[in-house]
């Protein structure tokens, strides 16, 4: 049990090795930290704690993260002091570290107790012999200067560390190598033993479940205990146990099973609700409480179906909860800021919140990032919210093979088994995958026949035994959509652009895939947000050969692609490049959702890239920006994601005046199968009807329904927006396109966009 939270501490900075000879050589002199220590704040990052000591500007304004770059060259000594009252004397205490980023050698009271090397599992250290009553305690944690690794170019096979490897500078972040303890440091008191990991099951059958909690404890000293569950919902016991055990010094294992009647089951956000229980153990000794953990559990089934027409041996991609088939609407997640060991809850929630607001039912946890947080994942829990998490492993361009190095295979399987041991009984978690981008030799995605795959399965397997592990992603005969190769497109990725005013909409009409885990298109982040991060000078309609904007999203300018679309804007309509880059990222992602839905099951989820980002960005392929603000796009995906609505298919963005647009529309409904009119209505940007109609059409269980062909000749206009509008008799939803038409130059009416994008898809 949690005795202290040790949370305020003094930082010091050193020379490599300089702490370890502590006097110099020659005269003895004591060797100091480089400057005088400062407060730290416990989780949190050194960078955080330099800049609110004031030694260093704030890293996300414009190019002040090139002046930070020494933290990564320095070792950081974090010092802290905590007593312990006498009336703990006979109790077991231990130290844990949550989260060391990254190499730490640790010490109490100047006795070592040890080394730890590695992001994702904790350090614990029994201190029961080592700590004073009489005195406050000392506590120290030496970090030594971060590995040397790639950022998102280089070589996955040479990749040697389990550490958050965005930090060394990705497509959406600088170079901010993290350092620091970015989890809890925690001294936990126990009696006779403490419970490690727990692993929860439920094997529902009609109207009642069986619960089995196999966990394993630490023994200090043998003795006979008793255990004692408890499950709760909203505050109220629904079922308990209780049972005793002589137990041995060491690790033990023990198992209960129990029965609930009724329970409530869990389901994904919009396909029900998400009663959440906590499940409470207590390990009791002859003294009262020696330990005490609770965990979230929701009671659901997982059923992994294939594509509707997939071939026999294509992975199960598709996903029933609780025999309800759910079409994933997916989003990727990179972590919430370059600084993670300052993110705080509130953070986290809002994020979420947000995703499930706009109708997302599965967050793919990247794994070029962390094993996200506990909170995190009671979060989706209460959201509905599937997880899919990666372990950390990511592609790298020159090669995407997975490491085989046997140091790097052992590191990555404790941090794959303490993710596992720690994220099962989660509800929300719906699949493990071996990482981002994987591949063999010959670009082939990664399989279960890769060594460094296949060990990850076995720790799933093992620990796990109920979630789907898929080897990677993408996963089939080829990584990337091609629409030229037709009936072979399985789990695929790409693109992350928007392909132009024709190209993009043969492309996703065409596409055939039957999970798309990864794709987007860029545009221009919130004017409130970029003057954050940029002083005057730098707000003004450019290119990334500004240095500034491409040192914040070199790789998302959309200045070139908008121009090839609309007229050039002179520098100070800054508001209006940001509406229109906007407006094309809203439209390119809301096109490819609804091409992709228009073929559910045989497409069984859109996973797009990317959400959130963690520092902030001039541009980029996120849904919200770094502060928290949705951009247009976040509403387009919104509209998409609904649960039923109609919907067009149509073949380019930009007409010709006498040009007949060729329209095809649907209808697409989760519910169950109903009668809809859908009344379609077209209407220039002037305000000139062009066409009214209406039609019935019979839509449900997740499918879509071509219910109307049209055609229009496009008039002398600015552009028109076709409305469709859908009412069953309770209910009425509707979907609105707005589509351009060509100037004199062969451009597209930069103004209509202006006037009709804001208002568009809310």
């Amino acid at each position: 049990m949690i005795y202290k939270n040790l949370t305020q501490w003094q930082l010091g900075a050193n020379y490599p090795y300089v702490p370890v000879l502590s006097r110099a050589a020659e005269t003895g002199q004591i060797l100091n930290s480089v400057f005088d220590p400062i407060p730290a704040t416990v989780p949190g990052c050194v960078h955080n704690d330099l800049l609110q000591a004031g030694i260093i500007d704030d890293p996300y304004f414009e190019m002040n993260a090139l002046s930070a770059a020494f933290v990564e060259n320095f070792w950081w000594t974090y010092q802290t002091q905590f007593t312990v009252e006498p009336h703990l004397k006979g109790r077991h205490l231990r130290l844990r570290l949550a989260g060391v980023d990254y190499h730490a050698n640790i010490s109490l009271n100047q006795t070592p107790l040890g080394e730890q090397v590695g992001m994702y599992v904790p350090f614990c250290a029994d201190i029961t012999n080592l700590v004073s009553y009489d005195h406050p305690n000392a506590l120290t944690v030496l970090l030594r200067d971060p590995p040397k690794e790639m950022g998102q170019i280089g070589y996955t096979s040479l990749t040697h560390i389990q550490k958050a490897r965005f930090t060394y500078k990705w497509d959406f972040s600088t170079r901010l190598v993290q350092v620091g303890l970015y989890d809890t440091v925690t001294v936990e008191d126990f009696g006779i033993g403490a419970i490690e990991y727990t692993k929860v099951t439920t094997n529902l059958t009609k109207n009642r479940s069986e619960v089995t909690v196999q966990s394993d404890l630490t023994m200090f000293e043998a003795g006979q205990a008793t255990l004692q569950y408890t499950l709760t919902h909203q505050g109220e016991v629904v079922a308990t146990h209780r049972q005793s055990a002589d137990l041995l010094s060491g690790e033990q294992s023990v198992t209960a099973t129990f029965g609930v009647e009724n329970p409530k089951l869990w389901y994904p956000n919009g396909k029900g609700e998400q009663p959440v229980y906590e499940l409470t153990m207590q390990l009791i000794d002859h003294d009262g409480l020696s330990d005490q953990k609770t965990y979230q559990v929701g009671f659901r089934t997982l059923t992994y179906l294939q594509a509707d027409g997939a071939p026999a041996h294509c992975l199960p991609y598709s996903v029933a909860v609780n025999g309800v088939r759910t079409y994933i609407k997916g989003v990727n997640m990179v972590p919430f800021d370059i600084m993670y060991g300052r993110v705080q809850p509130q953070t986290v929630d809002r994020f979420l919140r947000l995703a499930k607001e706009a109708g997302i039912n599965l967050i793919r946890v990247w794994g070029g990032g962390l094993i996200e947080s506990e909170y995190f994942y009671d979060q989706c829990d209460r959201y509905g919210l599937m997880v899919w998490q990666e372990f950390i492993q990511s592609s790298s361009g020159i090669d995407n093979v997975p490491s085989k190095d046997p140091a790097f295979l052992a590191q990555l399987k404790r941090t794959a088994t303490h993710a596992v041991r720690t994220k099962q009984h989660h509800p929300c978690l719906t699949f493990w995958c071996g990482g981002n981008e994987l591949e063999d030799e010959h670009r082939v995605p990664s399989t279960f026949d890769d060594p460094n795959i296949a060990m990850l399965k076995e720790v799933v397997d093992r620990f796990d035994g109920e979630t789907l592990m898929l080897p990677t992603s993408a996963t089939g005969l080829f990584e990337f959509l091609n629409v030229d190769r037709p009936g072979e497109n399985y789990d695929v990725h790409g693109p992350w652009k928007y392909e132009g005013t024709q190209r993009h909409y043969m492309l996703y009409n065409r596409s055939d895939s039957q999970l798309h885990s990864e794709f987007g298109v860029d545009g221009m982040n919130n004017r409130t947000s970029l003057e954050t991060f940029l002083s005057a000078p730098h707000l003004k309609v450019q290119s990334m050969d500004n240095p500034v904007w491409r040192f914040h999203g070199e790789m998302w300018e959309t200045y070139h692609r908008d121009r090839a679309v609309f007229p050039p804007l002179p520098e100070d309509r800054l508001d209006e490049f940001i509406l229109s880059s906007q407006f094309m990222q809203a439209e390119g992602l809301k096109y490819a959702v609804e091409a992709n839905r228009r073929r559910a099951f045989q497409n069984v989820g859109s996973i797009i890239w990317q959400f959130n980002e963690p520092w902030p960005n001039v541009s980029g392929t996120n849904l919200v920006d770094y502060y928290g603000v949705p951009k247009l796009a976040y509403y387009s995906v919104k509209a998409a994601f609904r649960d039923a609505y109609p919907s067009m298919r149509y073949d380019k963005l930009v007409y010709q005046k006498g040009e007949a647009a060729q329209l095809q529309l649907f209808m697409m409904s989760e519910h169950v199968p109903k009668e809809w009119t859908v009344t379609t209505e077209i209407v220039t940007a002037e305000g000139e009807v062009l066409l009214q109609n209406q039609h019935t059409v019979t839509a449900g269980d997740g499918k879509s329904a071509n219910f109307a062909d049209c055609s229009v000749v496009v008039p002398d206009t600015n552009g028109f927006v076709v409305t469709l509008t859908a009412d069953n008799g309770s209910e009425q939803v509707v979907n609105r396109y707005l589509l351009l038409t060509e100037n004199e130059q062969g451009l597209a009416h930069r103004e209509t966009v202006l006037q009709l994008a804001p208002d568009l898809y809310r």
